[in-house]
């Protein structure tokens, strides 16, 4: 019997450890796992006097409080980039990072990072641009526990509007069903389990776009982890409602 409490006390410390009060999102609300990488297509928006190329990538709350929150922007290629965040805009060059002040993200929600490239060359609006960031987000109040992911924005005609490209697994839910999003078609294990560690689902995974839906679980904080060839490649929390 201890060594049952043991297992079960030690689960519960490893979920936990991963059990996240912010996340990385795109505009239409799929989450941005921690250290994935990704590409968005966005559209150059005409400011009258140049243009501009919007990252769209948001910042999500969790919990149900309101929480502080800094971002880091370090600028990997394409040009100087700007961030909006906390104190104030900033534009950093090729090769250099910023960190920001700290910004406020209410309970429950998202809020864009604005994290933008300006173009202010004539003929700006037919210009084609891509910027490739690193950033990473945490809040002042676990500055230990961050969230982090490499994007690359584009305006590039050969990506449609709003697709994106997988190269790490994306995992979210929406509208009480959970997807799975991934690079390739391959066998895998979709884990979920309660807060307490209790094993609620264990499926099999064989398409590059899976779901599960969520109706009639109980409301409240769920964890999931996605097993490939033995091993855990993501995990992360999600919320019935």
């Amino acid at each position: 019997m201890r060594k049952v409490f043991t297992l079960l006390a030690a689960m519960a410390c490893s979920f936990a450890s991963f059990a996240q009060d912010i996340q990385l999102e795109t505009k239409d609300g799929q989450v941005i796992e921690n250290g994935s990488t990704l590409t968005v297509r966005s559209e150059m928006v005409d400011m009258m006097v140049w243009g501009q190329l919007d990252a769209d990538i948001y910042v999500k709350n969790l919990t149900e409080q309101k929480l502080g929150v800094i971002a880091e922007m370090k600028v990997v290629s394409g040009g100087d980039t700007q961030i909006c965040w906390g104190n104030g805009c900033v534009i950093v060059p090729v090769g250099n990072s910023h960190t920001t002040g700290m910004g406020v993200v209410s309970a429950n929600s998202s809020t864009s990072l604005l994290i933008e490239s300006l173009v202010m060359t004539p003929g700006y609006m037919d210009a084609v641009v891509t910027r490739t960031i690193e950033i990473t987000v945490w809040t002042d109040k676990k500055p230990n526990e961050k969230v982090s992911a490499t994007v690359t924005f584009t305006n590039d005609p050969t990506l449609s509007i709003g697709n994106t490209e997988i190269t790490s697994p994306i995992v979210y839910s929406k509208d009480n069903v959970l997807y799975c999003q991934f690079a390739d078609a391959t066998n895998r294990q979709l884990q979920v389990y309660d807060v307490a560690g209790k094993l609620w689902k264990n499926v099999r995974l064989t398409s590059e776009n899976e779901s599960l839906p969520l109706e009639g679980r109980t409301k409240g904080l769920y964890i999931y982890r996605v097993m490939e060839a033995g091993k855990p490649v993501v995990s992360g929390k999600f919320l019935v409602k």
